[in-house]
């Protein structure tokens, strides 16, 4: 009966909470040599899966056309 007792008072909501914005008169921190770093390798990281995932479509069309040689 404990166990029962226990689980039903997991299971109440819980009331929502308003997600925290920062204020508009609040300045964003300064970027960093790190940020710029970060971006360049997030950038770099998108351009080569983009490029491998091209490669990987360019052999499933070249695939059919080898089959009817």
């Amino acid at each position: 009966m404990r166990q029962f007792q226990t689980r039903q008072q997991h299971l109440q909501p819980q009331p929502m909470q308003e997600p925290v914005r920062p204020s508009a008169h609040v300045p964003a921190r300064a970027a960093t040599a790190q940020d710029a770093e970060n971006e360049t390798l997030d950038r770099a990281a998108a351009l080569w899966t983009t490029r491998r995932i091209r490669s990987f479509f360019l052999l499933l069309e070249q695939a059919p056309r080898a089959v009817q040689r």
